[in-house]
């Protein structure tokens, strides 16, 4: 793209920082619709003019409005323009390599943004000041980090502290927020790597560097008050796992006493919340621990600090809420929180898949376990084969019998050798009864063991896919084993709840369907915001007798095809009524609809009347089958409303006793 003016270099600076300050105020967009207009004015803005603009627009779509696609556009845009002319504009494109990278992060290409990174930092050395050199090396230590790799992330860390404490750029990012961020993540490392000892080390330093600021910076008290909550509550978890009682509670106390509050981060007082009742549950401080739980349950259910670590702090609550009731001896109350931590604990794990590193072997041992799965579903075949020959078999032996009382008095021996075999048939048709339920069983077990290989060969295949030096024919092949393995996952869930609804098969316990569908909602939010999708909940509180594991599966499988079905950038709306004596939930996107031709069918087990999602997820036909199953299964009812490319509503109404 030729370019022949030159640049504006001092009004593209004022206009730069004239639109970053207007984003700090209470309309962000505002700032867009300012550099838009001045730009206007600039009839032949040059290179550097056009960068400057497109740089403020990116950090726009990082900071405020989290906007991926128009993020990656503008971040395009400033490297395509340097293309041809990186070597007049060093800097500018060195800090583009960045932009770039980092936004491979956020789209968790994590093996691209790493590469990217790396790559950065061997072209932007002798270009860029230390200062914006530490940036590339602590993103390259909290790739390691992500990936739990937390020994290699150390040497990062500590080479980005050394080149941020020796360079000279006095802003607020590098003379305090890189500074003591660089010393928490070495602090971080060392812990998760089982040295809470050497933690201890730097999240001292960390706090003693925080408390130094205090008075260089009087103007941002706020935030550093915060930074320093957040040691204090990562240095108290670090005193726990040394089993130093009262270091760990004291910090962990100041930890909530400064965060807990509008302002500041309350997401991370809760997790100090989280250790600290770990800490005394430990320690068997019951009384302690007990009040501290519910206070933190009432916090988690209000949305109060609703983070993106909100899932985890969900997790970590239900965790302790067993472990406490395991140590106060109620069997019954750890057993339920237990289950739902373990239901919540899957469900994260499928959410987070693709992030950490497959082998060979592992993908070798997947391979075998299709193998005796696929085995195991023809010897079922078979064996159904077996009981419907053994089923016609046992009518004619009846009919047989029919006629030989007819002649009783004919042949009495007879009919005494035709008793015995039709005792002996009865006999083996209880003993296939019992190898169809061993079977069943048996299926579960493997599709259970399934389920970890299969999302770490689609992980592989994905990581191995973001490598951008591998030929055609390598990417066909690994795009095909991931679409197989994601599609295999899903099968594999499903049969691990087929035929799992019946009333005998599970316990009911009070549930607020309200919370159920708010969790289930907060879990799927991720998938919906791939596709720019907004989630509505307009929810109203219904208890109700539930099997809690069995209600979230009839919820997320709605959830999940209404994600499926519906185009980018629609609404889903989830809505609870309630009557005297019904509650009723409903499900409504604004996707690719129902055929009318199709109708109940939808609800058949392997329906044919399947079809792909508007991203061309595959679909293959049981979730609305399970789903009717266990509605059916609580005394309830499905129902749906559809107009093909208008939208889907599906009901559940439910008794309210």
């Amino acid at each position: 793209m030729p370019y022949s003016s030159s640049d504006h270099i001092a009004w593209a600076d004022s206009v730069a920082e004239r639109a970053t300050n207007l984003m700090d105020g209470k309309d962000a967009a505002v700032s867009l619709h300012y550099l838009d207009s001045a730009y206007q004015a600039l009839p032949n803005p040059g290179l550097g003019d056009l960068w400057k603009k497109y740089n403020v627009k990116a950090s726009y779509y990082k900071h405020y409005d989290h906007n991926l696609v128009k993020r990656r556009m503008y971040v395009d845009s400033m490297l395509a323009i340097l293309e041809k002319a990186k070597t007049a504009y060093r800097n500018e494109y060195a800090h583009s390599l960045y932009a770039l990278a980092n936004l491979l992060e956020e789209e968790k290409k994590y093996n691209q943004a790493f590469k990217q990174y790396y790559d950065g930092r061997n072209f932007s050395k002798g270009i860029l000041d230390n200062c914006s050199m530490s940036d590339f090396t602590s993103a390259l230590g909290v790739i390691r980090y992500r990936q739990e790799q937390y020994r290699q992330a150390i040497p990062y860390f500590k080479q980005a502290y050394d080149e941020v404490a020796s360079c000279s750029n006095p802003i607020f990012q590098y003379g305090f927020i890189q500074r003591q961020s660089v010393l928490n993540s070495i602090a971080l490392c060392f812990e998760k790597s089982g040295r809470p000892d050497s933690a201890v080390v730097y999240y001292n330093r960390a706090l003693h560097f925080i408390k130094a600021s205090l008075n260089q910076y009087p103007h941002k008290r706020d935030f550093i008050t915060t930074a320093r909550a957040v040691v204090e509550g990562n240095l108290g978890g670090a005193y726990a796992k040394l089993n130093q009682f009262q270091e760990a509670e004291a910090h962990l106390l100041t930890n909530i006493r400064l965060n807990d509050r509008p302002g500041f981060s309350i997401e991370d007082a809760q997790t100090g919340k989280i250790k600290l009742a770990r800490l005394y549950i430990n320690h068997n401080r019951l009384p302690k621990a007990k009040p501290l739980l519910d206070r933190l349950g009432a916090d988690l259910a209000s949305g109060r600090g609703k983070s993106i670590s909100h899932g985890a702090i969900w997790e970590n609550w239900y965790q302790l809420k067993g472990l406490y009731y395991d140590k106060a001896g109620d069997i019954a109350g750890a057993y339920r929180f237990s289950t739902k931590y373990h239901a919540y604990r899957d469900s994260l794990d499928r959410l987070d898949a693709g992030l950490k590193k497959v082998d060979m072997d592992q993908v070798l041992r997947e391979h075998e376990q299709k193998y005796r799965l696929s085995m195991l579903e023809k010897s079922g075949e078979l064996k159904t084969s077996y009981v419907i020959g053994l089923s016609v078999f046992l009518a004619m032996a009846l009919c047989l019998i029919f006629v030989i009382w007819l002649f009783y008095h004919r042949s009495r021996t007879n009919v005494r050798n035709l008793t015995e075999l039709n005792s002996q048939m009865q006999r083996t048709l209880s003993a296939l009864e019992n190898s169809q339920r061993e079977n069943a069983r048996l299926m579960k077990i493997v599709a259970h063991d399934l389920r970890n290989p299969i999302g770490a060969m689609s992980s592989m295949a994905e990581m191995m896919l973001d490598d951008d030096n591998r030929g055609d024919d390598d990417r066909e092949f690994l795009k095909l084993i991931k679409d197989s393995g994601n599609n295999s996952l899903e099968l594999v869930n499903n049969l691990m709840h087929m035929d799992g609804s019946s009333k005998e098969h599970f316990k009911r316990e009070e549930v607020n369907l309200a919370d159920l569908v708010q969790q289930c909602a907060d879990m799927l939010a991720h998938r919906a915001a791939q596709k720019q999708q907004q989630i509505r909940l307009q929810l109203k509180p219904a208890v109700l007798r539930l099997n809690y594991e069995k209600m979230w599966r009839v919820v997320s499988n709605l959830l999940s095809n209404a994600i499926k079905f519906s185009p980018v950038g629609s609404v889903i709306d989830l809505s609870i009524e309630t009557g005297p004596k019904w509650v009723q939930l409903s499900v409504r996107d604004n996707g690719i609809g129902i055929p009318p031709e199709v109708g109940d069918k939808i609800f058949d087990v392997f329906t044919e009347s399947k079809r792909k999602g508007t991203a061309g997820e595959e679909s293959f036909g049981l979730g609305l089958s399970i789903t009717k199953q266990i509605v059916e299964a609580h005394a309830g009812k499905i129902s749906f409303e559809s107009v093909p490319n208008q939208g889907t509503t599906f009901r559940i109404r439910l008794p309210a006793e």
